[in-house]
């Protein structure tokens, strides 16, 4: 057998080997042991992957003992680790057993192990020494601090003693009894300043011990929620799935082994409405298998606990100052009162009918995104936020925030990476529609030159013209390396854009209306924005011939609103798409199968989108329709720098 061990020299840079070359025998199993320094009672084996045993292991019944040891088990994670350490007990002995798993020279085939077994009886007999010395220790240090603190506080309290002897006989009249002292009125006073100064450094002593007890409890607590935010941390993932990463959060900060509030409200916000909106809730289940004691008397109302479901969708609020949702959300700060909820404001007055007490907003917001923000409280409860406490959760949104931003990061780069092949693709499929072009104008130019024309040759032209316009659009909507940024008017681009596609529409019997409420700039690539709107319609029109009904429309709609914003709506009633269909559109990549009439169009779209800094939504329904809006900002002078 032959075993090969790699290892490094400390700061080195070469790897070297041990190569270990031995028969497989008992006697070369007794040389390795001796030559380790094991002791007699100390064993040396190896275990082959069929269950045979080499080595000192005296055992009656071998099957025995790999039923015991589980071996198969062992084996597995052998293979998986390349080692196993364990504490077994052999036969009538205990044994701190070490194995590592052996493989084929040429392969990574597990064929078995070599193990060391080394006697825990001489480690029982160290234990109970150092027990036994350890104890003698402990008894001798209690005896003499005892006896050193008698002594010492004999002396410091032998003045007190002779005090207490010296005022047994105040007031006691010395004619009356001759054993009574007779005090002046000086040494009374003196008396009793001592008295009062004893009594204010006692009280001085249990003030401190007080604030002591309480620095420790909270200390204990702030170390318990570093240790739940640490569990959450570990577990939650938000990659796979934001909305159930946030409802993780929520049970976390509503749970009593977590951070112990009472309830917890995320509020997501929506780019598209502007507006922040409750999308769920977590309750503390503490709180609510008692309802009733926590809302006895004045601290509440059993609809606060139980009915806050029911108030999810009322509970929307306008994203904009005044309130401190918007103020938390906008500084990515940490907003908390310890006080009634009632008295500040939200955005909407329904949240003052929610019985907040000692509340805080969490923002998950930063100045580079806004995802929502978390409302929690002390319901029921007389705790009090600290400073410590914020602390610990702005450790928790600092992590989210960056695991968030990471994820966001990693779905550009895929979505690039994305584009970035779809454009290799397209520029072969350009390359090789030219030549198939350039084919077919030789054979026409022939055909001519013989004198042959007819109607076919007209049809193979028009085609060529077809195929030409679209390798030019394709090659324009694909090569988006530069970008030419302009101030430009919207209305007379759509305007514009609409008059050129009227002919093709009236081609195909597709009737169009356009409604414009909006007649300022934009700042963007004009040619890119043109090259986006002719893909939309391009999409649209396919999407209606395929449906192949009577009634073919295309609604276009261009408003601005109070935030200053575009909003564009392109609807039509084509054949529309499934929405794992329109999920797969978003996604940097998917595995769904491309059967949508929408296609690859839609991702030049969303690309040109992004680089805008616009935000786009897509609603469709198989068989009626889809909706794409596309928001962009107005151009401001004060916005460009």
């Amino acid at each position: 057998m032959r075993i090969v061990q790699p290892y490094r020299l400390y700061k080195s840079t070469e790897r070297n080997y041990i190569v270990l070359t031995f028969p497989l025998n008992n006697y070369s199993l007794s040389e390795i042991k001796e030559y380790a320094y094991l002791t007699k009672d100390d064993k040396v084996f190896i275990l082959s992957k069929g269950g045979y045993l080499y080595g000192e292991l005296s055992l009656d019944k071998v099957d025995d003992f790999f039923e015991n040891f589980k071996f198969n088990k062992v084996g597995r994670e052998l293979s998986d680790n390349k080692y196993y350490f364990s504490e077994k007990k052999i036969g009538d002995n205990y044994y701190y057993l070490g194995m590592l798993a052996l493989k084929n020279n040429n392969s990574d085939d597990y064929v078995g192990d070599i193990g060391v077994a080394i006697s825990k009886n001489d480690f029982v007999v160290i234990k109970y020494m150092l027990a036994t010395i350890i104890l003698v220790v402990g008894i001798l240090a209690v005896i003499i601090s005892t006896t050193l603190c008698a002594r010492i506080f004999a002396k410091l309290l032998k003045p007190l003693n002779v005090l207490a002897d010296k005022t047994e006989k105040i007031g006691v009249n010395n004619e009356e009894d001759e054993r009574g002292i007779d005090f002046q009125e000086e040494n009374i006073f003196e008396i009793r300043s001592i008295s009062n100064s004893l009594k204010f450094m006692a009280e001085r002593i249990e003030e401190n011990e007080r604030l002591l007890k309480q620095n420790n409890n909270k200390l204990n607590t702030n170390l318990n929620r570093l240790v739940a935010v640490e569990r959450l941390l570990m577990g939650i993932d938000l990659v796979g799935s934001l909305p159930e990463g946030v409802n993780e959060v929520l049970r976390a900060l509503t749970s009593e082994v977590g951070l112990g509030y009472s309830r917890a409200i995320y509020l997501e916000y929506d780019e598209e409405k502007d507006e922040l909106s409750v999308k769920n809730y977590a309750i503390n289940p503490n709180i609510l298998a008692n309802t009733e004691k926590y809302t006895e008397g004045i601290n509440g109302f059993t609809f606060q606990i139980s009915n806050i479901g029911e108030m999810i969708p009322l509970l929307n609020i306008k994203y904009e100052p005044g309130g401190i949702f918007w103020e938390s959300m906008e500084a990515g700060k940490i907003i908390y009162h310890n006080d009634k909820g009632f008295k500040y404001t939200y955005g909407n007055k329904l949240f003052k009918t929610l019985g907040l007490k000692n509340f805080m907003i969490l923002p998950i917001a930063d100045e580079d995104i806004k995802i929502g923000c978390i409302l929690v409280d002390y319901f029921g409860k007389d705790n009090l936020i600290s400073e410590e406490e914020v602390e610990v959760n702005n450790l928790l949104l600092m992590n989210l925030v960056i695991r968030i931003k990471n994820a966001m990061t990693e779905e550009s780069k895929l979505m690039k990476e994305r584009y970035l092949t779809m454009s290799k693709v397209s520029n072969k499929f350009i390359k090789n529609n030219k030549k198939l072009i350039s084919y077919i104008e030789t054979f026409i130019e022939n055909l001519t030159n013989n004198r042959y024309n007819n109607k076919d040759i007209d049809k193979l032209k028009r085609y060529l013209r077809d195929e030409k316009k679209k390798n030019i659009v394709i090659k324009d909507s694909l090569d988006n390396n530069k970008n030419n940024f302009e101030v430009f008017n919207f209305e007379k681009l759509i305007e514009k854009i609409v008059k050129n596609s009227q002919k093709i529409l009236k081609k195909y019997g597709i009737n169009t209306s356009l409604f414009i409420d909006f007649s300022g700039n934009m700042y963007g690539d004009k040619k890119k924005i043109y090259q986006m709107f002719i893909q939309i319609l391009r999409n649209s029109i396919n999407a209606i011939l395929t449906r192949n009904k009577l009634d073919k429309k295309i609604n276009i709609v261009v408003v601005g609103d109070k935030n200053h914003r575009i909003i564009l709506e392109i609807i039509d009633n084509g054949v529309g798409m499934t929405q794992e269909e329109v999920k797969a559109v978003m996604r940097p990549y998917s595995d769904a199968r491309g059967d949508s009439i929408m296609g690859t169009g839609l991702i030049t779209i969303y690309k040109i989108v992004k680089e805008h800094n616009g935000l786009m939504t897509i609603s469709s329904e198989l068989d009626v329709g889809t909706k794409i809006r596309i928001i962009f900002n107005e151009y401001r002078e004060e916005t460009i720098q």
